[in-house]
């Protein structure tokens, strides 16, 4: 009896196979090759794109692993071309896609949250500030984001002027939705983990990567203007234009994507050490913490102390932080060193001068205000805005009325300016006698443009 009810179960089984591949049969057409076979992931979930597509992403999101569909959604058990591409998504990392896609309850559901609150998803700062000073509000915390932007058509003057020029560098931006350089901003979790597969042969297809460790050049797509650290960083300096510094008798050949000409100087010294920007910057710093801040300084998580402040090095807590920052510092022979995380090669750490750091009358200076060499200056900016012409709006993608032009007399490279920042009265944690009289007094730190 049992051995009968094993052979009906096998029956059936083999019938369904069977009908399956009859239904595969029947909606395959001319532009569409009949299906030679069902094509399953490790985990047994059936998935006929895998049929069609051979690329292969990063091993992580391996097509044999995951297939196609769980990443890109579409109706992975149709044979027909268009069947299976209806609801199919071309990058799953933008942000509009990203809570069915990489949000989905066993992939990154946390990142997902973390990033829509983040300030490269809302650039509340950027905006609120804005319009604080351009007399549009009381309140520079206001909250105020791209996507209210987006959903609302929320407009006025400050906010024309950010729609326009600068409404490229966030992370609803859909990739590809804007011209020329710029359409290779923005994508959600694209925009930082999406790379080109550098060794790729020309003419052969490939997945584009997916990556955890986020190259410099990432970054730098988006942080090259206002206070243009992505720049200085790398002791790049924005030169006057009209293709100087020139190079026998012809422009320079040191050209930004935009078309602004650039000088080389002295980089920073972490850059010169080999470091890139995650190896300060923190998964949280980044992504987020889920939690809506208005400024970037609620962002942070790292300071110069973490690596430099104490003779053992111990990472300190962040008072935005409820733990502690993840940077990998290891101990070897008495010494501590931090871990680069693109190549894991380490890098010596060394204690602060105690008597020039450590003075007294030192008490309010940020580190940055003694170790910075220079910083672009620009001098005489204005802005012209003509209401008979019409701009592309970055956040609506379509034109408006209204093209906003930006002016300087002109740029320089020069020892920073300094003022001082007010801190919060209250800080979590135990503070420093130092944190103390900055809150009470003011940080003298570097001012940068923008």
């Amino acid at each position: 009896m049992k051995r009968s009810s094993f052979h009906i179960m096998v029956c059936l089984a083999a019938l369904l196979i069977f009908m399956f591949n009859m239904k595969i049969s029947a909606v395959s057409g001319p532009n569409n090759p009949k299906v030679k076979q069902v094509t399953t992931t490790l985990s047994g979930r059936v998935d006929l794109c895998l049929s069609c597509h051979k690329k292969k992403p990063d091993k992580a999101h391996g097509r044999e692993i995951l297939g196609c569909a769980v990443c890109h959604r579409g109706n992975p058990l149709s044979g027909d071309k268009q069947r299976a591409h209806l609801g199919m998504v071309l990058n799953p990392g933008e942000l509009r896609f990203a809570d069915k896609t990489c949000g989905q309850s066993a992939c990154h559901p946390n990142q997902v949250t973390w990033v829509k609150n983040s300030l490269m998803a809302t650039n509340r700062g950027i905006i609120s500030t804005l319009r604080f000073y351009w007399g549009e509000t009381s309140d520079h915390n206001e909250d105020i984001s791209v996507k209210i932007l987006k959903d609302t058509g929320m407009n006025s003057l400050a906010l024309d002027y950010y729609r326009k020029l600068c409404g490229s560098c966030h992370l609803w931006v859909e990739r590809r939705s804007l011209p020329s350089f710029l359409a290779y901003k923005g994508g959600g979790c694209t925009a930082c983990h999406l790379v080109k597969d550098r060794g790729q042969k020309a003419k052969e297809e490939r997945h584009p990567g997916i990556i955890k460790v986020i190259p410099m050049d990432n970054c730098v797509l988006c942080h090259n203007r206002s206070g243009r650290i992505g720049l200085s960083y790398q002791g790049k300096f924005e030169s006057e234009g009209y293709g100087t510094p020139y190079e026998e008798g012809d422009f320079s050949s040191r050209e930004l994507a935009d078309g602004r000409f650039y000088r080389i100087f002295k980089d920073d010294v972490h850059h010169e050490k080999g470091l890139t920007c995650i190896d300060c910057h923190t998964q949280k710093e980044i992504m987020g913490d889920g939690k809506r801040h208005a400024h970037f300084e609620k962002q942070l998580e790292v300071t110069c102390r973490d690596c430099h402040g104490t003779s053992n090095h111990q990472v300190t807590r962040s008072p935005n932080s409820p733990g502690l920052p993840e940077l990998k510092i290891l101990e070897k022979d008495g010494s501590f060193f931090l871990e680069n995380k693109q190549n894991k090669k380490l890098h010596p750490l060394h204690a602060p001068n105690p008597v020039a750091c450590m003075h007294p009358a030192h008490r309010r200076l940020s580190c940055q205000a003694c170790h910075s060499t220079w910083v672009p200056q620009c001098y005489g900016c204005h802005i012209r805005m003509d209401g008979s012409k019409t701009q592309l709006d970055k956040i609506a993608i379509k034109e408006t009325p209204g093209l906003w032009e930006e002016f300087r007399s002109f740029i320089r490279y020069e020892y920073p300016p300094l003022g001082i920042f007010e801190h919060d009265t209250e800080r979590p944690g135990i503070p420093s006698e130092k944190d103390l009289l900055q809150a009470e007094t003011g940080e003298v730190v570097v001012l940068v443009p923008g």
